[in-house]
């Protein structure tokens, strides 16, 4: 029985070397080393990040799934472009799915309270030390954190596509808005008061403030 382990991780392998892969190109777009509407190079990219042809292929059609990337017919994958419409489109999808998730969250108690403190945290210190990548973890954590507290798992899975779809505009945001951070950490810090307090219609407000509070309302401004 004991030899059936070692099969099981092998087959774990490919998928873990695809997450890995698909992983590393949403780096290099939110990085801006791969831009809107430029083809991806197969062959370059796969030396790039250190992997065989088959989990990129399988990388680039989980990115194809959520969005990040698209293909096209005689280019192939190509970074996709998210226009103004598009972007508005997936904050309003946000806007919906987000209340629902938030209006069904149950109470957290003292250690998940404390963990969102400590994300907070290390988010404003990324701020400070102007780590795009860190900022977005810390802050795609904090919310996600909260997200999870919801029985709705379809629609957090949906509002995680649609996460992933607009993290290039958010990172962009960033880099040109460090000065957020004052109110970014007033804006978190009242969202965990209301889950303190279990005060639901309370977090879903101060949650849809802080959702456009300025960030989504720049994100379509082009200054890249």
């Amino acid at each position: 029985m004991r030899k059936s382990a070692p099969a099981a991780t092998t087959e774990a392998e490919p998928l873990q070397l695809t997450l890995q892969a698909a992983a590393q190109i949403r780096g290099l777009i939110i990085d801006r080393v791969l831009l809107p509407g430029e083809k991806i190079l197969q062959v370059e990219l796969a030396e790039r990040i250190g992997v065989s042809r088959s989990p990129l292929r399988e990388a680039l059609r989980t990115l194809e799934a959520e969005g990040v990337v698209a293909y096209e017919a005689n280019r192939g994958y190509v970074v996709a472009r998210v226009g103004d419409e598009d972007l508005a489109q997936i904050y309003r999808m946000r806007e919906l799915l987000e209340n629902e998730l938030l209006r069904t969250v149950r109470r957290p108690d003292a250690t998940m309270l404390g963990e969102l403190r400590e994300l907070n945290d290390k988010m404003m210190v990324s701020i400070d030390e102007r780590d795009v990548a860190a900022v977005q973890r810390y802050n795609r954590e904090f919310h996600f954190a909260i997200f999870d507290l919801s029985p709705l798992g379809q629609i957090r899975k949906e509002v995680a596509r649609l996460w992933q779809m607009s993290d290039i505009y958010s990172a962009a945001w960033w880099r040109r808005q460090p000065e957020a951070k004052k109110r970014i950490n007033a804006e978190h810090k009242a969202i965990i008061s209301a889950l303190r307090k279990f005060d639901v219609d309370k977090l879903v407000e101060i949650c849809a403030t802080h959702r456009t509070g300025g960030h989504e309302r720049s994100l379509s401004s082009g200054h890249w």
